[in-house]
């Protein structure tokens, strides 16, 4: 399989989804939280989202491996081994520290964008509904790869 299509399918399958991960943990704290101000909850989140975001790509280890494996481009190899927390311990810390700072960043980002109104409302739904479109078009490139490759 060629590395363009391997990068296609690493977008649709994994960095699409972090991000709407993200973005989703924060609209749940910001939704939830109304003292949103206060630097403890912060932490608090943040721990607790770097933790989803730990579990989410603990899923994703066998799929990572794949890619990588398929891969020859040593750039993209690197690019993807970043989900892979099986990788080395060091890289599941840095992955653990990057999530909590962006927990951070897309919690208060997602504050100052919406209104409250539209972070308790339709918000989490479109969220979700992206990540599964997001999803579904990996799951069927990749499909559509193996098949070629047999």
């Amino acid at each position: 399989m060629s590395n363009k299509k391997n990068f296609v399918i690493y977008t649709f399958l994994f960095v699409i989804p972090y991000f709407l991960c993200l973005t989703l943990i924060g609209t749940c704290y910001d939704a939830l939280v109304n003292h949103y101000h206060s630097w403890w909850r912060l932490l608090v989140c943040a721990f607790i989202g770097a933790c989803l975001m730990l579990a989410v790509k603990a899923i994703a280890q066998r799929p990572i491996k794949i890619i990588t494996q398929r891969t020859t481009n040593q750039i993209l190899k690197v690019l993807i081994n970043f989900f892979n927390i099986d990788y080395s311990p060091r890289n599941l810390y840095i992955n653990f520290g990057v999530d909590g700072v962006l927990t951070v960043i897309f919690a208060l980002g997602l504050r100052r964008s919406f209104f409250l109104y539209q972070l308790q409302g339709t918000m989490v739904g479109w969220i979700i509904f992206l990540l599964i479109l997001s999803l579904t078009l990996a799951c069927n490139l990749e499909y559509s790869a193996f098949q070629n490759t047999k």
